[in-house]
């Protein structure tokens, strides 16, 4: 592992630490599903692939099962927002 691949290991492991402590379940999700994608890409072990490449696809549909940001938005907002846009 080069000292640039540890820094940028590095880097995503903060931002994912930063959205587990925002307790935001959306954002920890994506980041997770990032740093699982850049480990995929990185990867050399077909069975690591395999293991990752599925946990990949968890992670996505549990973001897809999430409500969207549009459907926890209150009356008010949803109108406040069609307004503002048109």
């Amino acid at each position: 592992m080069t000292e640039e691949s540890v820094a940028e290991d590095w880097r995503h492991m903060a931002s994912l630490v930063d959205a587990v402590k925002s307790g935001d379940k959306r954002k920890t999700l994506i980041a997770l599903r990032d740093k699982i994608a850049e480990t995929i890409e990185n990867c050399e072990s077909g069975r690591d692939m395999a293991a990752n490449s599925k946990r990949l696809m968890e992670v996505m549909a549990e973001i897809e099962a999430l409500p969207s940001d549009e459907t926890t938005m209150s009356k008010h907002d949803k109108l406040k927002a069609k307004y503002e846009n048109g």
